[in-house]
């Protein structure tokens, strides 16, 4: 059944400008996440190297610096800017200045579904969507990072399933956490909608 909008779910205001307030927020949040992603990085390479299907459980979390400022504000680019700052955090990891502009291109690619759709869907169908887009992507990647075609089949269909379910689990994870947020009132006092 296709996701229509709802009272839940309007469009953005079209002529609402940024905010200092908004554009901050999605900063500190993708900051927040790239904090998270610093140890991950530098213990990344180790763990998929001796185990690919444990390595890639931790592959959705990259995308969370874009989904949660998405999430939680509902503006088109917050994901970008979340992303990218989230990139900035990790210069310190193995990747160095890389993160940045790797950052900025999956927060690109985790806000392609939300352009799609013109900024009016932000329900948990939305955010599946975004998950299993970035993951199905993000297999490219694996694919010669992890040489998965010397891979068994069984260990490939593994790695596959676990790195697109990695991305759904941490996209629906974000729409949760960003409801979480929006309690507090960081989201500039606006309530959590429940969506389709």
């Amino acid at each position: 059944m296709p996701e229509t909008p709802t009272p839940t779910q309007s469009p953005m205001p079209q002529r609402r400008r940024y905010t200092t307030r908004t554009i901050l927020t999605a900063v500190a949040l993708g900051a927040a996440v790239g904090v998270i992603l610093i140890p991950i990085n530098f213990a990344q390479g180790a763990v998929t190297a001796a185990a690919p299907m444990v390595g890639v459980i931790s592959y959705g979390l990259w995308g969370m610096s874009a989904l949660i400022p998405l999430a939680l504000l509902r503006r088109a680019g917050t994901g970008i800017i979340g992303s990218t700052a989230a990139g900035i955090v990790t210069i310190i990891s193995p990747y160095g200045v890389f993160m940045v502009i790797m950052m900025l291109l999956w927060g690109v690619l985790m806000e392609a579904p939300f352009f799609v759709t013109r900024y009016r869907l932000w329900g948990w169908r939305t955010f599946t969507v975004a998950g299993m887009v970035s993951g199905v992507i993000s297999l490219l990647g694996s694919t010669s990072s992890l040489n998965l075609l010397s891979m068994d089949t069984g260990v490939v269909i593994g790695i596959i399933g676990i790195q697109i379910l990695s991305f759904v689990a941490c996209s629906l994870l974000s729409l949760t956490i960003a409801k979480g947020l929006a309690r507090t009132g960081i989201a500039g006092g606006r309530r959590p909608r429940t969506d389709a």
